[in-house]
Order: structure tokens, then sequence, then C-alpha cells
């Protein structure tokens, strides 16, 4: 009787034969990982998508309500291009899209599905809910704004005009967009931050890939349409441009929302 398939009358595996099982699983887990992340990243993009559709629906219907406006993002809590209004949360927020229910350090952070964030974003809800920060989203929101007391140099790349001169619907900047993920380039962390509650370093971009690089990013414009844009490091200008420039904790902060199919308008 061969005693290495056969002891105490129960068969079992020999170490090579265990050997050659693992490694099976090894290349199989192997080849499955990238198709599974691939899906995963497909699926937030998927949701982010839904996100901004929410966003221009409650904005269209805002509009209608008010002669053709867009939100008033000019008070107390509007800075640089991911900080609203503190009143948002109560003539926008509940009327037209949905209650906001900011994460805070008691709470802990908002949840993935939340309209107010993409579900890629880190940097952002971790620094809303450290700080108590209720004003800020998930993405950077460009009509309505005000350089008065502002920090933020909106028209670094000459596109201040989709910020500062864009109060209403149908005017002559209608083809720049409204919102879009936050694509976004530090001084001294390249493609990530600090945050400065926890000194802990996030990606400081949605939809991150190698390097924390953004993959590319959602869009939305006018019209309720939202598109997906691929981002390329290499060629900002032939996928998504430089938008506008800030100062904060770690220098410059550069950020990416210009289409390579736009021009500066008007149009």
């Amino acid at each position: 009787m061969n005693k290495t398939n056969f002891v105490n009358g129960r068969s079992g595996f020999t170490l090579i034969e265990l050997l050659v099982v693992i490694a099976i699983i090894a290349i199989l887990v192997a080849l499955l990982l990238p198709a599974l992340s691939a899906a995963k990243a497909n699926a937030y993009k998927i949701q982010c998508v839904g996100n901004l559709k929410q966003w221009g629906t409650a904005i269209t219907l805002y509009a209608a309500d008010n002669s053709g406006s867009f939100p008033d993002n000019t008070q107390p809590g509007a800075a640089d291009i991911a900080w609203m209004a503190y009143n948002f949360s109560n003539i926008f927020y509940p009327v037209y899209l949905y209650h906001n229910k900011p994460g805070t350090s008691l709470t802990g952070l908002r949840t993935k599905n939340d309209v107010f964030y993409c579900p890629t974003d880190v940097a952002h809800r971790e620094s809303e809910s450290l700080g108590n920060i209720p004003n800020l989203i998930g993405y950077n929101y460009l009509p309505g704004r005000t350089s008065a007391g502002s920090s933020w140099s909106y028209n670094a790349t000459g596109l201040g005009d989709w910020c500062l001169q864009r109060s209403k619907l149908g005017g002559p900047y209608r083809k720049a967009p409204v919102m879009m993920d936050r694509l976004q380039r530090t001084q001294l962390k390249g493609w990530s931050d600090v945050n400065i509650y926890n000194h802990q370093v996030y990606p400081d971009s949605n939809h991150p890939g190698a390097r924390n690089v953004p993959m590319g990013g959602n869009f939305l414009f006018e019209d309720a349409r939202v598109e997906w844009r691929k981002f390329s490091e290499a060629n900002p200008v032939g996928t998504i441009d430089v938008g506008s420039t800030g100062i904060g904790p770690a220098g410059t902060y550069t950020d990416y929302y210009r289409p390579s199919d736009l021009d500066k308008g008007p149009w």
C-alpha cells in the first residue's frame, strides 16, 4: 500500500498536489481581480452619473420657478468651486434635490450613495466629517459664484466667466459645464492631498487610477445631460484642461474642468 496517498484508511493530497492547487487558485485570482476592479469602477461611474442627473433635474426645476436663474451661490459659505452657500440647505436642497445630511465628527462619514458626493470621493468626505463642514460637496459646481473675498483664481486660464458671469441658464456661457467630478492636482502632493484634520493622505480627485491620477470625470451641462470625459495626464489639452487654480495647505491647487472640445466662450 502507498502510504503517501493512503494513511489510516483516508486518501489525501501530496505536498506537490497541494502546491499545484494553490498555484492554480493564485493564477485565477490574478486573472479575476482586474475584471472585478474594472466592474467596480464602472459601477461607481454609473452611480455618479445618476447623482449628477438628479442635480441637473433640480437645477432645471429651480430655474423654472425663478425666472431661469441658477441658485444664488454668492451668499455666505460659498467659496472656491466646491463650497456652497449655507442657505442652499434651506432654499434649494430640500425643495428641489434632497435633504442635506452632512457627515460630522459624531455621526461619521456620509454613505457612498449620497447624491451630494461622487461615490469615489474620499478627500472631501473625510474633511466634511472631521471638520464639521456642512456646505462642502464632492463635486465642483461653477455657476453663480463671486470672486469677492475669495482667494480662488477663477480666471487663471480665462474661464472666470463660466463661474462669475453666469446667473441664468441659456446665457452666453450656456455650453460650459455646470458641475463635474473633482479632478484636482496639488503643488506639493501631486494627485494626493494631506487632510488637515487627521493628517492622512488621500486621493485628491474623483475616480482615481494609478498614482491617484483621475481616469476621467462625469460632466453635467445646462440641458441636464451628463457625459463621461476621459482624462490624460500626458495630454490635458486634448482631454480635460485646467479650469482654475487656488492656494491651499499643499500649495497651488489646480482644477481641471475644461473639456477639450470647448473654447472659452461666450457662444
